[in-house]
């Protein structure tokens, strides 16, 4: 009994050494795909204003407003995804006119979501211009422990509301290809796919690539 004990010990053991095994080796080709070699996608969506949203029951009693520098400065990383760098680049995008709206649940920041005014991102620090019709979405995000309860279409019905008062016709976002969560709901008639952002890496050297015409799109009113 004790041989037969060991026996399923030691398979279990190696299972684990296994899954361990892949795990970190399934890390390290998502590094290297992301940073040193490798191509992904971004596919960006269009909303019309004046195309209406189904109305959606949240979850939470939430409460919603515009996040200062003091917000950033209160979420951290491990709960919220903000480290250092990632605090210092969103304080900057503050004082280039970027809005940020929280959403708020019994006063705790439970997500935000980011509106960029003018330009839109191709990757991280890399910007092209935008027609003055339009709005850049980017960075929407919820605390785990509240994800599925509608708090992202919260925030985006907010977004939604202001930049109509704003005078302003289109929101654009840009969805990494891998973000099947994200992607279906985009999939919706309400949003118009418009074209594709290619991220070419190649041990430091970055290139990211959108077509000529989806580009000229984007730019005019």
């Amino acid at each position: 009994m004790t041989k037969i004990s060991n026996k399923y010990l030691n398979a279990s053991r190696n299972l684990v050494i296994e899954e361990g095994f892949c795990s970190f080796i399934l890390k390290t080709i998502r590094y290297i795909n992301s940073n040193i070699c490798g191509i992904s996608k971004t596919i960006i969506y269009e909303y019309d204003l004046e195309n209406p949203i189904p109305e959606i029951a949240i979850g939470l009693d939430l409460s919603f407003r515009l996040a200062s520098e003091k917000d950033i400065d209160s979420m951290d990383e491990e709960n919220y995804g903000y480290d250092h760098n990632g605090k210092k680049c969103s304080k900057n995008r503050l004082k280039q006119g970027d809005k940020c709206i929280l959403a708020l649940y019994n006063n705790k920041i439970v997500g935000y979501i980011w509106i960029m005014y003018d330009t839109m991102e191709l990757s991280d620090y890399k910007l092209v211009s935008l027609s003055k019709n339009k709005v850049y979405s980017y960075k929407g995000f919820v605390m785990k422990k509240h994800r599925g309860k509608k708090i992202h279409w919260g925030m985006y019905k907010r977004l939604i509301d202001m930049v109509k008062k704003e005078g302003k016709r289109y929101i654009i976002s840009g969805i990494k290809s891998d973000n099947k969560p994200a992607i279906k709901i985009k999939q919706k008639d309400v949003y118009k796919k418009i074209g594709n952002i290619i991220h070419l890496r190649f041990f430091g050297l970055k290139h990211d690539f959108i077509k000529k015409d989806v580009l000229k799109y984007i730019q005019n009113e």
